[in-house]
């Protein structure tokens, strides 16, 4: 249950948006792409802190991370980095408002989109790793 509150809060709250400038007869688009964005990015950031075992052995501590997770954060940082070009490009797209779409929707929303399905993603590998 967790879970479906952390990852859906950020979907709660465009909601709540979009019902707000609906009601203020607002540009309802404008912001949802950015906002699904930066969301993604928040999810992926924490992601780049290794898991930590702590063993004991001959009466000394010893902290184990494992090969697996290394390489994950490696690529972790690798997605941050694509994530924040992209959420640039995301802001960018949604100030133009240029027009452009895809099934329908503004490209800077189903950008948005993907990045933030692709966060909880990463979210699931991390924790099965």
């Amino acid at each position: 249950m967790h879970s479906i509150i952390v990852f859906g809060f950020p979907m709660i709250l465009v909601a709540f948006e979009w019902l707000l400038r609906s009601i203020a007869n607002i540009d309802t688009f404008g912001f949802v792409g950015p906002t699904l964005a930066a969301a993604a990015i928040s999810f992926v950031v924490p992601l780049t802190k290794l898991k930590e075992e702590l063993l004991e052995a001959d009466g000394k501590e010893w902290i184990k991370v494992s090969k697996r997770d290394s390489r994950f954060v490696y690529f972790v940082w690798l997605m941050l980095l694509i994530g924040l070009l992209s959420w640039f490009w995301v802001c960018t797209l949604s100030i133009n408002s240029s027009g452009q779409s895809i099934a329908d929707f503004p490209t800077h929303v189903v950008v948005g989109s993907i990045m933030y399905v692709v966060s909880i993603g990463l979210c699931a590998i991390k924790e099965a790793v």
